[in-house]
């Protein structure tokens, strides 16, 4: 699915708010209940989603093949109350913006920007809640700092307890220059002893440097 899915939620008047947003998320959800849009013929092309007063109004542009496979593509509107499993408000209550990248049959890709990764984590952890499995894509900086390029990483190919070690190490500061942070320390915070965290660290390590090693390659 080629399109950008966006979904807009309206902001409340009398308060304005500009912070950086460095971080770019894409997650994987499979949703914890239907969609109204899981009534709608044909592949789903691109989507407007907005939600206000506690009502979600959707455009869907959707395409379908007639009996003698000419392609029709038509724009169709819809709207509903937000459902109790819908992500699209957490992500608003996390003052985040979903823009829903893919939409198939029972999952969305969502992107959204971020400001730090307290937020994400947060995030993730209240989406997981309504939904039946969350999977983070991909997590990258978007903070140039005087680069020309962007190297995003795969992150959904570490396992949840290689994500979960890099996740708290990154929270702890581990990795942080400036902060000494033992490692006996965050393994305690986990409940496992400091070999196993070093394991997954590493292994985490390794999967991302190949990544980036691969990435620079293709960029050179």
């Amino acid at each position: 699915m080629s399109q950008l899915v966006s979904a807009d939620v309206t902001p409340s008047r009398g308060h304005e708010r500009i912070e950086a947003r460095d971080l770019r998320v894409v997650l994987e959800i499979v949703r914890g209940g239907s969609c109204f849009m899981d009534g709608v013929d044909g592949d789903i092309v691109d989507v407007d989603v907005r939600f206000e007063n506690e009502q979600c109004h959707c455009d869907v542009t959707v395409r379908t093949e007639d009996e003698d496979g000419e392609e029709n593509v038509e724009t169709k509107y819809g709207s509903n109350d937000v459902c109790s499993h819908c992500p699209g408000v957490i992500f608003s209550n996390h003052g985040c913006i979903p823009r829903f990248l893919g939409v198939g049959d029972g999952w969305f890709v969502v992107e959204t920007y971020a400001a730090d990764t307290e937020t994400v984590s947060s995030l993730v952890s209240d989406v997981r809640e309504v939904s039946e499995r969350v999977s983070v894509k991909s997590l990258v900086s978007t903070d140039r700092d005087g680069h020309d390029d962007v190297c995003s990483v795969d992150i959904s190919t570490l396992t949840p307890k290689q994500r979960e070690a890099v996740e708290h190490a990154t929270e702890a500061g581990y990795y942080d220059p400036d902060t000494r942070v033992p490692l006996e320390d965050l393994a305690a915070d986990l409940g496992i002893s400091s070999s196993a965290l070093s394991q997954r660290l590493r292994r985490a390590e390794s999967n991302v440097m190949r990544q980036v090693a691969c990435k620079s390659e293709c960029l050179d």
